[in-house]
């Protein structure tokens, strides 16, 4: 297959994301269940948390923020996050590349519906990048019912 030829029924979306080099610092997307434990063939990089937390959702950099002591800017970036992410209680739990997340099939919905309202609200085109491949495997995930799964990558190349 050419590098300009995609796999039947993939999407051009889909084939960019699998296209993209994979490895270490990133989130590799499962679908789970009972009967599925499938690598959807990409993965959410640190890049895309980044634009999606900091562009996308609005979180303050901890740079940008002002305080006299470490501890006291460390306690303002927190809140400043807080107050941010209580509104995406799904979408907050992939802050970290180096831990497991995992949506059941009974949130996906929500997933859905936080990355919806996060794409509203952004015109910020890394943002939407990652959102959109949140969502494609949530929506993935919601046809199989099932859920989803993001698992630190390994130093490897895919």
């Amino acid at each position: 297959m050419s590098d300009n030829e995609q796999p039947a029924g993939l999407s051009e979306l889909e084939a960019e994301f699998i296209n993209e080099l994979k490895g270490e610092g990133s989130l590799s997307v499962f679908i789970t269940g009972p009967d599925a434990n499938t690598y959807v063939g990409w993965d959410v990089h640190s890049e895309d948390i980044a634009a999606l937390y900091f562009e996308g959702i609005g979180i303050p950099r901890w740079e940008s923020l002002k305080a006299d002591t470490v501890e006291e800017q460390t306690a303002l970036y927190w809140e400043r996050f807080n107050e941010r992410m209580d509104k995406f209680p799904l979408i907050g739990r992939a802050r970290d590349t180096d831990e497991t997340v995992e949506y059941s099939t009974e949130e996906i919905p929500q997933v859905l519906e936080e990355c919806q309202r996060v794409t509203d609200a952004t015109t910020d085109q890394k943002a939407i990048r990652a959102l959109q491949k949140i969502s494609l495997a949530a929506a993935k995930a919601s046809e199989q019912k099932s859920g989803l799964r993001l698992t630190p990558s390994q130093s490897q190349v895919f």
